[in-house]
Order: structure tokens, then sequence, then C-alpha cells
């Protein structure tokens, strides 16, 4: 079976659940953002402080005149105060930009400087709507500003007479000795900047994580990348106080129960159409919530009046006695029956409570890969094949251990259970073509924990619902499965 590797976002572009799934990653981070934009805002402010530097500044102002000396005086007319104030711009430039004129400023000045850094210390600007030009020098030392500024007044004349010789500067505020630094606005500036790009950075660093982490995000993702049917979407919601979660359970809610009766349904149909019985649960990886949606696919399945086993097939990690809150100290389970420590009927138990038989064990089996692979394995689940109308059989993960990819050999049907942002998509694919291999019939996909990072897959849910897509729960047991070697060795 060929895998669709396109994602059809790239083909459409971002959409609004993309953009939303990176949004609420970010919001979930929240704490690491504002961790990381205090820190920068604090090393800012820092900086600031550590290379402050107190300036000061002489400030002279000239009026451009375009009349000279020997012109009738009069009103000024639109045109003169237009042409005024073209000249005050050019004034700027030949004020502040003249080599020959900033020379002279500085041999004058009294103190061993040069022209380009006299033209470091000048700022020319004009006054809006006027021909008043403001010169501006500005120095770490209050008397070199007021000696720079009081040069200037002595030089300038030569240059702007040369350049404009009908038209006049005319000085109207001289420099006076500054008596204070100006204002410092570095440590504000410098803790904003330091804010901003520590904010900056972490979302930049979480949007980058979530698109080179190639993990199911959303449930498109499902059919899109994984070319898979969608069996079930199931959404994150806590366990009640016992640390449980159970079908049978009305305390879950509504949306949990609602769940599972979708994926019952599909089931059923699918059984109905094929004469399914037998059917395997598994994942990629550890922690994807399967014992449990295995668990309560089974509980559904019994609330309808069917006759259902649910196997424990994991001899590597027994659960399913946790999930259910039963007692199995003294029972062998499956591996019981393989090896003929007991019968198959001393070995099913039927629990009235939750009107399901269960084949479990809460004892740990070592070789569990070579004891499945027994021929018995394969008699027994002909055997309860014929005696009940539903088999569920939970199994380890078939992305880390071989165990699933045996009993999918005997079984009429195989679900997947891809958590949310769990396992990366290229092992998940390789786990489907493993499955495929076996010649059992890959249903699909139930998706867990589908809200964990995406609000919108809560929406999809919930519309899907009454296509039989459903609502649901995400679940992950809180200890890892321990496959040493084994793990590691397939994580690679």
């Amino acid at each position: 079976m060929e895998y669709n590797t396109n994602n059809s976002q790239i083909e459409k572009g971002i959409d609004i659940a993309t953009i939303m799934q990176y949004a609420l990653r970010v919001i979930q981070k929240w704490w690491a953002v504002l961790l990381a934009a205090v820190i920068c805002a604090s090393a800012g402010f820092v900086v600031a402080k550590v290379t402050y530097v107190p300036q000061y500044t002489c400030t002279m102002r000239f009026v451009i005149d375009n009349k000279n000396e020997n012109t009738v005086s009069g009103g000024q007319s639109a045109s003169d105060i237009n042409a005024g104030m073209q000249l005050a711009r050019d004034y700027v430039v030949i004020m502040t930009e003249t080599n020959s004129l900033m020379d002279a400023v500085a041999k004058n000045s009294g103190y061993e400087i040069t022209g380009d850094q006299v033209k470091g210390m000048l700022r020319g600007t004009l006054v809006e709507d006027t021909s008043i030009v403001a010169l501006n020098v500005t120095t770490s030392d209050p008397e070199v500003s007021f000696a720079v500024a009081t040069s200037y007044l002595n030089n300038y004349a030569q240059t702007t007479d040369k350049a404009h010789s009908n038209t006049r500067a005319i000085v109207i505020d001289e420099p006076v000795m500054p008596t204070s630094p100006n204002g410092d606005n570095s440590k504000l500036l410098y803790t904003l900047l330091g804010f901003v790009f520590g904010a900056g950075l972490v979302v930049a660093i979480i949007c980058i994580s979530i698109f080179i982490k190639d993990t199911v995000k959303l449930t498109d993702d499902i059919t899109n990348k994984l070319n898979s049917k969608l069996v079930g979407s199931i959404i994150h919601i806590k366990k009640n106080e016992k640390g449980s979660l159970l079908f049978t359970d009305k305390k879950t809610g509504f949306m949990f129960i609602e769940a599972f009766k979708t994926i019952r349904a599909k089931l059923e149909n699918t059984a109905k159409r094929h004469n399914y019985k037998t059917f395997v649960f598994t994942s990629t990886a550890e922690n994807e919530g399967k014992t449990t949606i295995a668990t309560n696919t089974a509980l559904a399945l019994a609330k309808n009046g069917k006759s259902v086993l649910l196997i424990d097939a994991d001899l590597r990690k027994p659960s399913v006695y946790k999930t259910l809150g039963v007692s199995a100290t003294n029972e062998a389970g499956l591996a019981g029956v393989i090896t003929g420590e007991k019968t198959l009927s001393e070995s099913i138990k039927y629990f009235e409570k939750f009107n399901l038989f269960l084949l479990i064990s809460s004892q740990a089996v070592s070789e569990s890969a070579e004891l499945l692979s027994a021929d018995e394995t394969e008699e027994i689940l002909e055997a309860v094949k014929n005696e009940f109308d539903y088999v569920i059989i939970d199994t380890p993960p078939a992305g880390l251990v071989a165990d699933a990819t045996i009993l999918a050999q005997h079984a009429d049907a195989t679900v997947m259970i891809v958590r949310n942002d769990r396992a990366p998509m290229r092992r998940i694919r390789k786990t489907m073509e493993d499955i495929n291999g076996t010649g059992t019939d890959l249903l699909g996909v139930i998706y867990n924990d589908a809200d964990s990072s995406s609000a919108v897959n809560l929406i999809k849910a919930g519309k899907k619902s009454k296509k039989g897509y459903g609502y649901g729960y995400g679940y992950g047991y809180g200890y890892g499965y321990g496959y040493g070697e084994e793990y590691k060795n397939k994580k690679k």
C-alpha cells in the first residue's frame, strides 16, 4: 500500500486550521514565551545601563531669509514663504555636510578634533512649516559641545554666503553651555526591544519545531498524509477521581461515550459486510492510549448486547486489568492457554458488571513474540471466533515489537491508534506497511488526543460526529513499556 506524503495544506496554502494549530501551541507555551521575554528585557535593561554615556547638546537656530539687505521691508508673499522653506532644506545640507566648513569649525574649536568628528556631532533639522533651521551639537562633554557650537557660529557665514549669495542665515538662538545631560530613553528602548526579541525568538522556535516535527497534528493528516480512513477522532478528557476512563461510567461525559458509540458503529458495519469478528488494536509507539481505546471499544460493543471477548495480548506489559479495575492476580491469560497451563474455558472469565468476557493476566511474559508464534495461538483465535460475536485483542505497539504483527496474521482486521503529535509520520507509515504485510485488513486510524494542540480538531470532531466520526478523549499511561534495547533499535 502506498502512502500519500503530499500535504494538502501546502497545495492550498496556510488555512485557518494551520494558523490555529500554531497559535494554540504558542498559547500552551505562554510561560516559556513570557520567561524568555522577561529574561531578554532584563538583559536589555542591564546592557543599556552599563553602556550608557551621558550626552550634552548645544542648540542654535537660524532663520533663512531669501531677501537681501537692500530689499524694501514689507510682508512676505506665499511664494516668498515657500521659497524660504525650500532654501531652508538646502541650508540643512550645506550647513551639516560641507567639508570645508567642518574643517574650519574643528580647527577653531580649541580641541584636537577633525572635521569628520564635527560632522558626526552635528544634526540639522527643520522647524515644520517654517524656514527655521535648528542645529544641534551633541557630545559626551558639555564644554566640547559648547566650544564646537561657538566655533560654528564664527565660521558658517563664509560657507553659506558662498553657496547662496542673495540669501542669509540669521542666528535667532545662540548656543548656551548645557548644564544637564540629555534625557535617556535607551533603558526603555533596550528593555522593550529585549522583551520583543525574547518573545519572538521563542515563538519562532515553537513554530519551527511544529513545522519540522513530522507528526500527526490534524485530523486531515490521517487522510492526506497517511492515506488512511478515520475510524474515530478522540479529544482530550481528564480521568475521574479513580484514575480511569470507562464507557460504562456516565461521569466521563457525553463526548466520551459518543466517541465509542461511533467507533462501535463502524466496527459493526464492517463486521456485517465482511463477516469479521476478530480485531487487533495496536499503535506505533507507547503511550498512545491503545489499551484504553481497545477496552472501551469492547465495552461499547458489549453494551449493545453482543457477546464480546477482550484479550490482553500485551504479554510484556499487561494492563487491561488496570484499565477495568479488576483483579487478575491468579490469571494465566493468553500465555497460560498457549503453554497449556490452563484450558481456554478455564481462563476466560465473565464479568457481569461489564457484560464482558475477559482473557487477561497481570503477569509479564518474556520471549512473548516466540510464544505468540506458536501454532496454538491461531487455534485459540479460531476457537474464540466461533464462540463470540466480537473478539477485541489489545497488543503491544507494532512500531516497537513484533507481537502485534504476529497476531494480526490470525485476525480479521487491525485498527491503528495514532495519538496527536506523538510518533513521527515515517514510523507510523512503516508500522502500517508492516501490518498490511501480514494480510490483515487495516481498517483505519483512531486519532487520539486530537485537541491537545488545535481546537480546530474539536470543531471538526463535532461536525463530523453526525457523519459517524464522533467525539472522544485523550489518554496515555504515565509509565513506559520498558522494552529496553529493542525499543531503542526500533526508534533508530
